[in-house]
């Protein structure tokens, strides 16, 4: 025969308080603001994937720019650069002004990537940091440009200007609004 079971057995005596468990801590402003933040609007979408294909483009051209340290070489030669130095160091000097050229190069395509992404985020600040670095990319284009510096400098101002069309602008103010 088996005992029947205290149907008071884990419960706290008579007369004794549970012992007291804190509430979870509110929802900070910004979790409360991130769940009913805006979607961004068509234009920031594809100027957003833009700027992707942008620094893309911006990537390969300075890679392929290393395919070009033969005719730096001759043109050091023919504009009188290259005077007084050996056959090595005009070599050198080429190589190391496209290894310049390719880090910069990643450098700008890896923060068109960023900024894309914080402005399709809504921030107003990497929307101006857009602005400026195209208008880099226009003034290096007066220095000489292939045509796919020239293709992604046109990218650039195409993502720039849908940027601020006024749904993009209602989409910057809204997000810069909540905080």
């Amino acid at each position: 025969m088996t005992t029947p079971q205290d149907p008071y057995q884990g419960q706290q005596p008579h007369g004794q308080q549970q012992p007291y468990v804190p509430a979870p801590p509110p929802l900070s402003e910004s979790e409360v603001r991130g769940l009913d933040r805006p979607p961004a609007p068509k234009e920031v979408q594809i100027s957003f994937w833009i700027w992707i294909t942008g620094a893309v483009l911006s990537a390969l051209g300075s890679l392929l720019a290393l395919t070009e340290r033969d005719a730096l070489v001759d043109q050091l030669r023919r504009t009188g650069q290259g005077n007084g130095l050996s056959e090595e160091e005009l070599q050198s000097v080429a190589t190391a002004s496209l290894m310049f050229a390719v880090v910069l190069g990643l450098l700008f395509a890896g923060l068109y990537v960023l900024f894309a992404f914080k402005a399709r985020a809504g921030r107003n600040w990497a929307r101006l940091v857009l602005t400026v670095l195209t208008g880099l990319n226009l003034l290096v284009l007066l220095l000489g440009a292939s045509w796919l510096g020239l293709l992604t400098a046109l990218i650039s101002v195409v993502a720039v200007v849908l940027l601020y069309t006024p749904n993009a602008k209602s989409y910057f103010d809204a997000v810069k609004r909540q905080g």
